[in-house]
């Protein structure tokens, strides 16, 4: 049994894992698996705590991610995700819940971009500043030469440090921008990564061809993007059960990975396009199964 208490990633493990993920949902695996819903419960005091379980025979594992949320004191979420063999039930490693999570949003963000943003996306914009906003950075980058990356956050020193680490990855020009609005206004794709709750002021003149990942709240009372845009909007999700289930009924037309990998849909209709992310323990066990080299059974 191996733990594994922080996992670093870079961009090569970001494109590894989004090509064993294309080649879960080509072949059907995604879909073979058994995947619950997640399960919350509260404290009734504030603190929420979550399991999200995945079983699937063609990689032969079984993982639990299970993580706390509370107000402190220390970090607000803490996870781990136990990692299990389905033939022996032998424990096989336990991972860092946040590092499994950072590579997993990576590597589903450019699967996503990938199939949606014009192959000649050049503009990325960034409303966050934090960890996730770096994922989307590196999802993004992975799969479209970006060469210009706008971003906001409410704290103008952490999207001056995050600009500093894009720049140091040397591939693009970085800038901070004074609004919302100024980091998405044009641009070819947008990633929200934020703790927001309340729709987000965006740029409203978006293009046609823009693609936005949106990685933030999900809740049916709670999210990033304003309903009108997601109204106007070609959604794609991770699945459609579990996007109905905890970000409403408006996701129920949506196009789940599995199409949109494999083709099977009706198109993307030339509309912006926005994956509405809430997560999905497949993916994090095919990121499992990249970390603890069980990409066969």
């Amino acid at each position: 049994m191996t733990l594994v208490r922080s996992v670093a990633h870079a961009a090569g493990e970001v494109t590894a894992v989004a090509e064993l993920i294309r080649t879960a949902l080509r072949g059907g695996a995604v879909r073979r698996m058994t995947v619950p819903l997640r399960q919350v419960v509260e404290d009734g005091h504030g603190a929420k705590f979550l399991v999200m379980p995945a079983v699937c025979a063609d990689f032969g594992l079984y993982i639990a991610k299970t993580a706390t949320i509370t107000d402190g004191p220390g970090p607000t979420v803490t996870s781990v995700v136990p990692v299990f063999s389905t033939r022996t039930g032998e424990l096989l490693a336990v991972l860092d819940g946040a590092a499994v999570t950072n590579l997993k949003c990576a590597a589903v963000t450019a699967v996503v971009t990938d199939r949606c943003a014009a192959r000649d996306s050049s503009v990325l914009g960034i409303v966050g500043s934090g960890v996730q906003a770096w994922q989307q950075y590196l999802g993004v980058s992975a799969v479209r030469e970006i060469t210009r990356v706008r971003v906001h956050s409410r704290t103008a020193g952490h999207a001056e440090a995050l600009c500093e680490r894009i720049r140091a990855a040397g591939r693009a020009r970085a800038v901070v921008c004074a609004s919302a609005a100024e980091a998405t206004s044009g641009v070819d794709v947008i990633a929200t990564a934020t703790t927001s709750v309340l729709p987000l002021p965006i740029a409203t003149d978006l293009p046609e061809h823009v693609h936005i990942n949106c990685m933030g709240a999900h809740t049916t009372r709670s999210r990033e993007l304003p309903h009108s845009l997601l109204a106007a909007a070609t959604l794609v999700v991770e699945d459609i059960e579990t996007a109905v289930a905890e970000a409403g009924e408006i996701h129920r037309t949506a196009i789940d990975l599995a199409a949109l990998e494999s083709g099977g849909h009706t198109g993307l209709d030339g509309r912006p396009t926005v994956f509405s992310s809430t997560g999905h323990a497949s993916l994090d066990l095919i990121t499992c199964a990249h970390l603890v080299g069980r990409t066969h059974r």
